[in-house]
């Protein structure tokens, strides 16, 4: 069997934590009382539902329409996020699929104001009755693009998970959604003994994102108030259609947003490949083997980037991507490695999702018919390598379509300073991750 080498690696999961405004007298469901005569049935151990009645829906009846909708919301959410999360300084990276994943499943048990919010949030369009078998469509399908010639070209998985406080009886309606379109079946834990059940979610999170994201949960977020966490992770591993070679690969000068510069180690290729330049921005498109992926790199010109961040929306987005066009392009980029964990509550907040987060205000009634849930803690973290390694038998799959004609267009294109970089699903346009990478080291 050949040597399988890591070219690029995501892990990353979004944690949503859900608890009760106040202690709650937790009753659970309870079969009808037997009459006197009856001897008594003993309790079960668990009285959670463990998972929805309905089963994974793997052949989900949503239109093509549908799911470019699904894919186009999650693409304004997206870029919508990243206005909020750009005043951060330095390296930042992100999936805004992850975490619009996360939050469909919570939107799946909200309802009025709080509902309202997060669809406006979350820049829905579809009505309810449609959005999650688009989302379960669009989720299949991004599967299916991993596959090349009926092989799976690349690794690609997403998983979803319920922990639940044991004793603490949910919506069979909400259950039955997130089992049918989203795969997510229940676990009952004990949050009051916090630690225990903290490590239970966090080794599954390690066992869905190959051991890339430890200690998502950190001591001290889950409690004896906390009644449900919602996770969702998502892990990538890809090679180059076409490898950077690295014999090729030497020092170069970064420059830094402090004006300061750095040597790092710079990957350089000259091959045909989509791009686009012209004075203020430089664009290129990599794909991965397979073709149906691609990583798109927007580096603006040099003390531009604040400016063009805060103008990159959707549609800026794909008029950029649709000024892509085949040209013969000398390529420098560095070798990265990104690591990233923070909170969203801010964020969404800025987002216009403000109810979910105050106890009183947030309505999960689809959840529970109490109200008495809220959103305690949002929680992300990211992991993602760049290099120039593939695997060994990229050479024999990854095949580079030729051309009719020479490409029109001839670039040197360096990065070498700031830029934004974004995988994408070519088909849908879904993008699956994105960041900036202000400093290489």
């Amino acid at each position: 069997m050949k040597h399988l080498q890591e070219l690029v690696s995501f892990g990353l999961l979004l944690a949503l934590i859900l608890s009760a405004c106040a202690p709650l007298q937790e009753v659970p469901a309870q079969p009808t009382p037997p009459a006197p005569t009856e001897k008594p049935e003993v309790p079960k151990a668990e009285y959670f539902q463990f998972t929805g009645k309905e089963a994974y829906i793997t052949n989900p009846q949503a239109s093509a329409e549908a799911v470019r909708a699904a894919a186009a919301s999650n693409n304004r959410f997206a870029l919508a996020l990243y206005q909020h999360l750009a005043d951060t300084d330095g390296n930042l990276f992100y999936s805004p699929y992850s975490i619009y994943t996360a939050l469909m499943m919570t939107y799946a048990g909200a309802a009025g104001m709080t509902a309202e919010q997060m669809k406006q949030a979350l820049a829905v369009e579809l009505p309810d009755s449609e959005i999650h078998a688009a989302l379960n469509t669009l989720n299949l399908k991004l599967g299916q693009d991993s596959e090349f010639n009926g092989k799976p070209a690349f690794a690609f998985n997403v998983a979803n998970q319920l922990w639940g406080q044991k004793g603490f009886v949910l919506s069979e309606q909400f259950l039955n959604t997130l089992s049918a379109y989203y795969n997510a079946d229940l676990k009952a834990v004990d949050f009051a003994d916090s630690e225990n059940a903290r490590a239970l979610i966090n080794l599954w999170v390690a066992a869905q994102t190959n051991d890339r994201i430890k200690d998502l949960i950190p001591a001290g977020v889950l409690n004896a108030l906390t009644r449900l966490v919602l996770t969702n992770a998502v892990y990538f591993k890809a090679a180059w259609m076409n490898q950077f070679d690295p014999a090729l690969t030497s020092q170069g000068a970064f420059s830094l947003p402090d004006g300061s510069s750095a040597e790092v180690p710079m990957m350089h290729a000259e091959r045909t490949m989509r791009a686009y330049v012209d004075e203020g921005l430089k664009a290129v498109e990599l794909p991965y083997e397979g073709g149906t992926y691609s990583m798109v790199l927007l580096m603006p010109a040099q003390g531009s980037l604040p400016e063009f961040e805060k103008s990159l929306d959707a549609e800026r987005f794909e008029a950029i991507l649709n000024e892509l066009s085949g040209a013969a392009v000398t390529l420098s980029m560095p070798k990265f490695k990104l690591e990233s964990a923070f909170g969203l509550s801010d964020a969404m907040k800025a987002l216009g999702m403000v109810d979910a987060f105050e106890p009183g205000s947030a309505d999960f009634s689809g959840m529970e018919a109490t109200r008495s849930l809220y959103i305690s803690d949002l929680l992300h973290k990211a992991y993602v390598d760049v290099n120039e390694e593939g695997t060994e038998a990229a050479a024999a799959t990854a095949v580079v379509v030729g051309q009719t004609s020479m490409p029109a267009e001839s670039y040197v294109i360096d990065f070498d300073h700031p830029f934004l970089f974004f995988i994408r699903n070519i088909q849908t346009n879904t993008i699956l991750f994105m960041g900036r990478l202000a400093d290489p080291r």
